[in-house]
């Protein structure tokens, strides 16, 4: 399914009309206040093509004030973007496929992209909303055309190209709690054959918590750079240099205590959080002690070269790129004032992939091939350290550090043949070989006092998991008249293992999780009516799932219950999208979709967190308690809807004003690592409502909108998590009220 949302008063032909004549050689790029997304061809190509991918545009981006990461999964179905509880780092989940990497050393089963460049460290997309084309949304499991096989789906983020005359442009928002972001970009001609852009952006103030002395919370700290230079060396070939750089010192969004065993108060005031640092601890990992609050310092920059040659016979594309992140992270688990329960991660992470693909020029011929290799390859280095000096038998402080070393080398081939004049059939093949170690894993004890070594380090040696797999999956797609397309898909996905790695005291903690498999059936429509004025698109998914890697619970007496991957032996997926676009009159533009998803453990059994905690508080002994979870509900998300009603009108001939009012709701959801529970494990659903009133000048290139986001101001929150006894959610935000001054030339 193909869901553009345009949030612009052109009809369709017209955005059409706008994108080919922007990939039209030669041609200028259209003004970038009214930018369309071309990438996708999502009014005509994609339309086409046998997949189910949401595309949301440049304008769209804008409208719906998508600023950060979480905010993608109110305008896209089936879709979560949820934070590791207490870290910068994300989760991305589609269609109740994705990993929660809370120990930041995993493959997502959700990867998310930069203009084709794999980010296998989910916290490395920090800082890249901004100037960007589109965000393309792809769901089930990929690989076959490019990157890394994922069971999933991915996440494309494409940034903006340089651009053949000059363009330039800055916006300034400002809005509730302080929130102030100002982004700019640059772009032109350096000669007859170079060009070039550079954009940044900074993010400062809205943190909207605050603790109980009404000091406030969740400032953001944000600076983001990015520049391309493309050189067109000829007609047929190309080359893009690119980089990016990212500085992060915000105060990510810290929990809301809803529940402890340690007679902690608890109050009403989702907003309201607490933090405290034990002085002891900050001397010993060398940060301020001074400054208590959880926060982030990081560092994230990376490089990338690409190399595009047409051919009479096809075409030769080339991605070099090297990823690069120091994360120094401190959190809070407890979200009290208690100084225990502190976490301070030090990852350094490098990436280097390498892509090389040939494929048909032409997809819409008869025959259309595409084969190519992707290799990656990523060096990390973690220090991971934990306060549990609340728990009696402990060591109050624990380090663990280790080397994680990996490997990755997919091969994929995809054809295509229409084998009548209405009819193609689809089939692709790939096979990926993963190779991780685990390497000089070390756990030492310290004496908070004396910042001691209390007994010898243990050392647990090197561990490793290698997986070889073969994917593929084999279509076919009908096009009953030119505007009405069906398809049906059957897939074989897969993703590897890996490790958990935090606060190691047992070997067995370093056992690899095993790959997981997924096998797929999709079927769908897309459709374009009344003169391409009303498009409608379905999809619904069957996913059979085998090893699903989960984030699930190990006991590890006396530190209790721990995060750790496991694997569901079963389970089952399945759901439906639907969106549709129209445009019933000049000027006004209506936008809907809607998502469908349920999730079954059919064969399962493991660590019950609750009762085990339970226990704990009630006889002072941590002791394993088991539950057989065999049909049991996962607790996805089931029902996600968005939609927006946009109207533009003409004021004083030359100006236009354009008022939007749009909504999203979300249901109920039970975070992984509390499968069963109700009450308050279960996330409350929501319903938001936005609006945005712009008046607009186009000749002179200038634009100001008022804006309200959350307007009802609903309580509700993104993700949960917990320490042993401790459980809190991070809240989402509160009403937003701002304005926003954008000018371009």
């Amino acid at each position: 399914m193909t869901s553009v949302l345009a949030g612009i008063s052109l009809p369709l032909p017209a955005l059409a009309d706008t994108a080919a004549q922007a990939r039209a050689p030669g041609k200028p790029a259209p003004a970038e206040t009214v930018s369309v997304s071309a990438r996708r061809g999502a009014n005509g190509a994609g339309q086409h093509n046998a997949h189910s991918e949401t595309v949301i545009s440049r304008q769209e981006l804008t409208n719906r004030n998508i600023r950060v990461m979480t905010d993608i999964q109110r305008v896209a179905p089936n879709l979560t973007i949820q934070p590791s509880f207490g870290s910068g780092a994300l989760n991305f989940t589609l269609r109740g496929v994705g990993l929660m990497d809370f120990t930041q050393n995993n493959t997502p089963s959700t990867m998310p992209y930069l203009d084709g460049v794999a980010l296998p460290v989910s916290i490395m997309t920090t800082g890249m909303m901004f100037d960007l084309d589109d965000i393309s949304i792809a769901a089930g499991p990929s690989g076959y055309t490019h990157g890394q096989a994922t069971t999933g789906g991915e996440i494309d983020f494409h940034t903006a190209d340089p651009t053949r005359q000059f363009h330039a442009g800055i916006t300034e928002d400002i809005a509730s709690y302080g929130r102030n972001r100002v982004e700019g970009y640059i772009s032109g001609p350096l000669s007859r054959s170079v060009s070039f852009r550079i954009a940044g952006q900074s993010m400062t103030g809205g943190g909207y918590q605050h603790n109980a002395a009404g000091q406030g919370f969740g400032n953001a700290n944000l600076g983001a750079l990015r520049a391309k230079l493309k050189w067109d060396i000829d007609d047929t070939s190309n080359l893009i240099v690119g980089g990016h750089w990212t500085t992060d010192q915000s105060e990510y969004a810290s929990g809301h205590n809803l529940y402890n065993s340690y007679h902690v108060p608890v109050t009403q005031d989702l907003y309201e959080t607490e933090w405290g640092l034990d002085p002891r601890f900050a001397k010993i990992i060398g940060i301020d002690g001074n400054n208590t609050k959880p926060r982030e310092d990081n560092i994230f920059w990376g490089a990338n070269v690409r190399y595009t040659k047409n051919f009479s016979w096809g075409r030769l594309s080339t991605i070099s790129a090297y990823e690069m992140a120091d994360e120094h992270e401190l959190t809070n688990q407890t979200d009290s004032v208690l100084s225990y329960g502190n976490m301070f991660r030090n990852n350094q992470t490098n990436v280097f992939s390498q892509e090389v693909k040939l494929e048909s020029i032409d997809p819409g011929a008869r025959f259309h091939w595409e084969t190519g290799m992707y290799y990656s390859r990523s060096r990390m280095a973690q220090n991971f350290w934990y306060d549990s000096s609340d728990r009696p038998g402990t060591t109050p402080l624990n380090q663990t550090r280790y080397r994680q070393n990996q490997q990755n080398f997919n091969q994929y081939v995809q054809l295509s043949y229409r084998i009548l004049p209405r009819l193609r059939l689809i089939g692709a093949i790939l096979h990926e070989s993963d190779d991780r170690q685990m390497l000089n894993v070390t756990s030492t004890n310290y004496n908070l006092d004396t910042g001691g070594i209390v007994g010898k380090p243990t050392d647990f040696g090197n561990s490793g998991a290698l997986s070889n797999e073969f994917g593929g999956r084999v279509g076919a797609q009908y096009q009953f008249t030119r505007n009405i397309m069906g398809y049906v898909m059957f897939s074989r996905g897969f993703k590897p293992g890996g490790f958990s790695a935090n606060i190691t005291q047992q070997a067995a903690q370093l056992r690899p999780f095993k790959p997981e498999q997924i096998l797929t059936y999709e079927g769908g429509f897309k459709t374009m009516l009344f003169d391409r004025r009303l498009r409608l698109n379905a999809a619904g998914f069957y996913y059979d799932y085998r090893d699903q890697q989960l984030l699930g619970t190990v006991l590890v007496p006396p530190y209790g219950v721990l995060g750790g991957y496991v694997n569901a032996p079963r389970s089952y997926i399945y759901g439906a999208e639907f969106d549709a676009e129209a445009h019933p009159f000049h000027g006004m533009v209506l936008t809907q979709n809607f998502g469908y998803q349920n999730g079954v453990y059919s064969q399962f059994q493991s660590l019950n967190r609750s009762a085990t905690t339970a226990n704990f508080a009630a006889t002072g002994v941590w002791q394993a308690i088991n539950t057989n979870y065999d049909n049991v509900n996962m607790g996805l998300a089931n029902l996600t809807l968005s939609g927006a009603a946009a109207y533009t009108w003409t004021v004083f001939h030359d100006y236009r004003m354009t008022f939007d009012v749009d909504y999203s709701y979300r249901g109920r959801q039970t975070q992984p690592q509390y499968i069963g529970q109700t009450g308050i494990y279960r996330s409350p659903a929501y319903f938001l409502v936005n609006s945005f009133l712009t008046f607009a000048a186009p000749r002179q290139h200038w634009s100001v909108t008022v804006y309200g986001q959350n307007l009802a101001d609903r309580r509700y929150w993104l993700s949960a998590g917990t320490q042993a006894t401790f459980y809190g959610v991070i809240p989402g935000m509160p009403r937003f009220v701002g304005a926003r001054i954008n000018y371009t030339y």
